[in-house]
């Protein structure tokens, strides 16, 4: 039978952030003078092989810069591998980036249309489920307006409406559950379950090892953007958890306050590890106090990512006392 996706041997190498900023007149000056400088590469993915069949709930793990996220644009063929092959059978949903590639100019209609069609759908199809759309991301109201006024969280939540109207064969999802905020989350999990059956093959990337362990099949570690392991996902988050003594550090809530202490900017951003309500809550540490973050509009206004924050046990966090909501 054919696999969904199948990967041998792909490696990715790319440019360094200072190739990219190496100055043209430079660059011209030193062509006249035969001394032309030859660019410097890293390896994002080192020759990576990996096989998915119809149907599996795969997720990738690892640490932050491992190349989890740049494997998924590769499978998404946003990327193009430096070597090695690429195959994926049936249509792809990625859910990647939520909203790149809007034009931010056009209304949220137009925004619809255009997203859909690039992510293969019939333009038909797209148009008769605007409504759907809309309604989904809460954003009837503005159908009309440009997308560039938009918050960071809307125009998320308007990429994920978006993206998971259809029923693709496939569905890349890397860290969608951050969209909106705590009652929107609920919605865009329940959203997903629908996909979790037989008929989607899945592949997911996340900090959430409980989710992990209770929802996928099959959990493959990258390390330094190689396969380090690909087994059962129950052993394999038991074996990428011992290599985190960070996380199992924080055994009490003055620990926590302790670190957040410590920390340059005073304050850490936390996230508990049970498949709870209370586990999908994300809190700041800050002054001795937990503040419950419930939008994501606050991450970009303060200058956080999801990578920043730092998967601890509940009772950790439940331990350091009560503060404000933000949002």
């Amino acid at each position: 039978m054919d696999a969904a996706i199948e990967l041998r041997d792909v490696t990715l190498q790319r440019r360094t952030q200072e190739e990219f900023h190496y100055d043209l007149k430079r660059t011209f000056f030193d062509l006249l003078r035969g001394r032309m400088r030859r660019g410097r590469k890293r390896t994002v993915l080192d020759g990576v092989s990996m096989r998915l069949e119809r149907g599996e709930k795969v997720a990738l793990i690892g640490p932050n810069g491992s190349g989890k996220s740049t494997l998924m644009k590769v499978i998404a063929d946003v990327l193009v591998p430096t070597r090695g092959t690429v195959r994926v059978k049936g249509t792809v949903s990625p859910l990647i980036e939520l909203g790149v590639g809007f034009e931010p100019e056009l209304s949220l209609v137009d925004n619809i249309v255009y997203y859909g069609v690039l992510l293969g759908h019939d333009e038909a199809l797209v148009k008769a489920n605007v409504d759907g759309i809309l309604e989904f991301a809460e954003l009837a109201e503005v159908r009309d307006e440009p997308t560039k006024t938009l918050s960071n969280g809307m125009t998320a939540r308007l990429g994920f409406a978006i993206a998971t109207q259809f029923r693709p064969d496939i569905l890349l999802l890397d860290e969608i559950l951050a969209v909106g905020d705590e009652r929107f989350r609920r919605k865009c999990a329940a959203r997903i379950e629908r996909f979790w059956d037989a008929h989607s093959t899945i592949v997911l990337v996340s900090h959430d090892m409980a989710y992990i362990a209770a929802t996928c099949d099959r959990v493959i570690w990258i390390d330094h953007g190689a396969v380090h392991f690909d087994g059962p996902s129950a052993d394999g988050v038991a074996r990428y958890l011992a290599t985190i003594p960070s996380g199992n550090g924080f055994a009490r809530g003055e620990d926590l306050i302790a670190i957040a202490q410590r920390n340059p900017r005073g304050e850490i951003v936390v996230r508990g590890t049970s498949p709870t309500d209370q586990g999908r809550k994300v809190f700041l540490i800050r002054d001795g106090r937990r503040h419950w973050v419930t939008t994501q509009d606050w991450y970009a206004k303060c200058g956080y990512g999801w990578d920043d924050i730092v998967h601890v046990d509940d009772t950790a966090i439940l331990e350091v006392p009560e503060g404000e909501i933000l949002a």
